[in-house]
């Protein structure tokens, strides 16, 4: 009966264990059924999966933060909804993986993981706050570059307009045949397309369209496009004049650009040369003067 106990004992705790086990299967199973039941959507069990690897609360980002890196994604190209979940998953990966190197480069130096902890602390904190930084670098020069080439988008849709070409034609057209010439609008033109071939009104996808851009103009030219198709109004006009007014927008704002470098540039001369200049003429007679003092000492 002695010998008997513990295997008993060892039967039960397996049965529990694997009694536990099933419950649990049915409890996701339930909550999965219960879930693609009342979801409106036929994304429902992708959501539900994905649901099991969300972050704490305390590492998720939230508020103004959350509203911050979803326009700076958004910027800088990425429009997929989970962007902001994959991001803030490989910002805390990247620290957790820069704070166990240091902890390992810390132990092979001195043996103690912690010995260096100030270090340790401040290559986390880089590697954690460091990916928005690079996101806004990311952003900003998407939107130089799309600024930049915005004109010529403007120039090339005017010429097929003049032409005869419908709106949505030049769209196409530009979608397919304008990759080279213009590299970085032709993949939003082809998803403009692609939202219309899917249903999509013109007024919603002009908006999307817009979003994306994301410069200055693109909201008020998918206006123009929107007052065209449903107001009755003359587009090649309004495009052209449309043109001239935004060449006169990026003058003043080269204008301002170059008043700014200016004021940076006086500040970097008062910064760095005046200092140099004074020491250069002040230097000489200051030190004649300590000299002729320290030779009228008796």
């Amino acid at each position: 009966m002695g010998a008997l106990a513990p295997t008993l004992f060892f039967v039960l705790a397996a049965a529990s264990l694997l009694l536990i086990a099933v419950g649990v299967r049915l409890l996701l199973a339930d909550r999965k059924l219960g879930e693609r039941i009342t979801s409106d959507t036929q994304i429902a069990p992708r959501n539900s999966s994905s649901r099991q690897w969300q972050l704490p609360r305390i590492f998720a980002a939230r508020g103004r933060d959350r509203e911050e890196i979803e326009q700076k994604l958004k910027s800088a190209g990425y429009f997929d909804t989970k962007a902001v979940d994959r991001f803030v998953k490989l910002r805390l990966i990247l620290a957790l993986v820069v704070a166990c190197l240091g902890m390992l480069g810390s132990f092979l130096a001195s043996g103690d993981p912690f010995h260096h902890w100030l270090a340790l602390i401040a290559a986390t904190w880089v590697a954690y706050t460091g990916p928005k930084y690079l996101l806004k670098w990311r952003a900003a020069e998407r939107e130089r570059t799309l600024t930049a080439e915005f004109p010529f988008l403007l120039d090339l849709m005017l010429m097929m307009l003049e032409s005869g070409v419908s709106l949505d034609q030049c769209f196409r057209s530009i979608a397919r045949e304008e990759q080279t010439a213009i590299p970085y609008h032709a993949p939003l033109i082809a998803m403009l397309v692609d939202d219309l071939d899917r249903g999509q009104d013109y007024q919603t996808a002009f908006d999307r369209w817009a979003a994306r851009v994301g410069v200055n103009g693109a909201k008020e030219i998918a206006s123009l496009f929107r007052q065209s198709l449903f107001q009755g109004m003359e587009l090649i006009p309004a495009l052209r004049e449309f043109i001239v007014e935004f060449s006169h927008r990026r003058v003043a704002r080269a204008r301002e650009a170059i008043g700014m470098i200016t004021v940076r540039m006086v500040v970097l001369m008062l910064v760095f040369f005046m200092p140099a200049l004074f020491i250069v003429l002040g230097g000489p007679p200051v030190a004649a003067i300590f000299d002729g003092l320290s030779g009228t000492k008796p």
